[in-house]
């Protein structure tokens, strides 16, 4: 076994003087950027930032409030475009609850063979929540009015995701898709959007990743990572130190993109955003001074990458643990401050037992660290922890003026192999996998017999007791039952965390220390520290 030396930084800055910002990585086949903010005309200390980072990629918005100014989003387009090609940066346009001018998007689509700086298509920013969840837009994914059993609720969601991807593909726009909650990557990936998971922000960031790699695998999609730094309204919200883990597990996790939100403020007009605060502090109209989140920015991209080529994608993944499930948007409402208990974002359809058992599979897998009361820090004990100053209008809180509050969030979170398929998935993806998670509410006959083939060669299968009996695996009745299958069994119960599941998975779910996945023949792992923003990445080829 060859371990990787991911601190060899004379080789790394050789290499980054022979190249220019951004060479290392594209050749890597992986970018690395940023979601810029909007601040027209873009001052020159802002220019000498983004290429003193090394970046080679961001994306933005042209239209920021409830109503699409076309003259205001084509500035921002042309005067953004003709940046990222001085710069030869890469770059999207950022959607939310509102489309951009159509036009303003067939003029991006005119770039997309720029050699300069390409234009990569739309990013629906937590496109789940505000057009499904919680939609507060004039363009919803769906009427939830209408949704009658979560079925139904799947099937419209899945067909508004496909209308809205249509839309675009006509117009020859790629789209991305980020979620605010860890839910419906599936729906969207077999839309065709590219798969893009939010990590650190309020998240457990390997579940997250673990979630979106089986999406992507699954429907074989594209992989970006969404690195946010907001956290609740802390922004950056999170340390210096914790966004570096970030930027490391999203690179070993194998991501073809990764970009940082919260380095400024989206929420105010385009043309009106400020500078890229969280990176940097803007002196006078040319100079500015990093910040110690644009020095871990500037020391990845041009000190770490160069130093660590990744000899794998996403796509090489060998998993050891698969959670099979149908996808019903349940992620812990019932324990969130603010949000409705509504799957689908429907008032007539509810969590229950059936679609909260996944937590404890999660809980387990995680050594406990993501509890049995949600899939995200939006818990409802979590927005009266530490809030040391009020909200003011002219102030932007940050980590610093929350420490409390901005502490509850670290992000060493265990797992081992991990990764989630919808109730579709088929035989070729399950093979060679030795634990195999099935819970929810359903699973298609297909996928069913798929899973009896794998434990028949030898895997083990914890099935959710109530899911087992219509599908006729074993007779359970309640407690933990185990029926062996072939050289494999099928273990049921009503408690993914019974004493009884453990002792049959304990040596397979590897161990509360380290974050570790193999990719064809390299294993990555990330070690923790001395802290739960400390890891040490070691990669060895077996």
């Amino acid at each position: 076994m060859k371990p990787l030396n991911h601190w060899s930084f004379c080789a790394s800055l050789l290499l980054s003087l022979l190249t220019g910002p951004g060479a290392w990585s594209q050749t890597n086949n992986f970018r690395i950027g940023i979601e810029l903010p909007v601040q027209l005309p873009v001052a020159p200390a802002v220019k000498a930032a983004l290429t003193d980072m090394g970046i080679d990629y961001v994306n933005y918005y042209v239209v920021s409030s409830n109503k699409a100014d076309e003259k205001t989003a084509e500035r921002a387009r042309r005067e953004i475009t003709s940046l990222c090609e001085s710069l030869g940066l890469d770059y999207s346009i950022v959607v939310h609850h509102v489309n951009p001018p159509e036009a303003v998007v067939k003029q991006a689509v005119q770039k997309m063979k720029n050699p300069k700086a390409r234009f990569l298509g739309l990013v629906f920013d937590e496109l789940e929540h505000c057009r499904l969840m919680r939609s507060y837009t004039a363009t919803p994914l769906a009427d939830v009015k209408t949704f009658g059993t979560l079925a139904d609720a799947s099937a419209q969601t899945l067909a508004g995701y496909q209308k809205l991807h249509d839309h675009y593909d006509k117009l020859g726009v790629p789209v991305v898709a980020t979620h605010q909650w860890p839910i419906l990557h599936h729906t969207a990936a077999q839309a065709g959007f590219t798969v893009c998971p939010k990590i650190c922000k309020e998240f457990y960031s390997p579940v997250n990743l673990a979630m979106a790699i089986g999406a992507a695998v699954q429907y074989d999609t594209d992989l970006w990572v969404d690195c946010d730094l907001w956290f609740w309204d802390l922004v950056p919200g999170h340390s210096p130190e914790e966004f570096k883990c970030n930027l490391l597990l999203a690179y070993w996790m194998g991501a073809d993109l990764v970009y940082i939100e919260g380095c400024g403020y989206n929420l105010k007009s385009v043309g009106k955003q400020g500078t890229p605060f969280s990176l940097m502090n803007q002196i006078d109209e040319n100079t500015y001074q990093p910040t110690a989140h644009g020095e871990v920015l500037r020391w990845f991209c041009k000190t770490y990458l160069p130093a660590n080529k990744r000899p794998y994608s996403f796509r090489d993944i060998r998993p050891s643990i698969a959670i099979v499930r149908f996808e019903d948007t349940c992620h812990g409402q019932r324990f969130t401050a603010d949000w409705p208990d509504n799957l689908f974002g429907c008032d007539k359809l509810h969590s229950d037992t059936d679609t909260e058992a996944w937590l404890g599979i999660w809980n387990m897998l995680t050594f406990g660290s993501t509890g049995r009361d949600g899939l995200s820090l939006f818990k409802a004990w979590v927005r009266p922890s530490g809030y040391q100053r009020g909200v003011r209008d002219h102030l932007a809180q940050s980590y610093l003026t929350r420490p409390t509050q901005a502490d509850l969030h670290r992000f060493f979170v265990p797992l081992t192999g991990t990764v989630v398929f919808d109730h579709t998935v088929g035989y070729d993806l399950l093979k060679d996998i030795p634990l195999l998670f099935l819970t929810g509410k359903q699973v298609s006959q297909s996928t069913l017999e798929a899973i009896r083939k794998c434990v028949q060669d030898g895997a083990v299968c914890v099935v959710w007791g109530p899911l087992s009996k219509p599908y006729r695996l074993g007779n359970w009745r309640k407690g933990v039952q185990t029926v062996k299958s072939g050289k494999g069994k099928f273990v049921l119960t009503d408690d993914f965390g019974r004493r009884e599941v453990y002792q049959e998975v304990k040596g397979m779910i590897g161990r509360p220390d380290r974050i570790r996945y193999l990719f064809g023949e390299h294993e990555v792992t990330l070690w923790r520290g001395d802290t739960d923003n400390d890891v040490r990445v070691e990669l060895v080829t077996r």
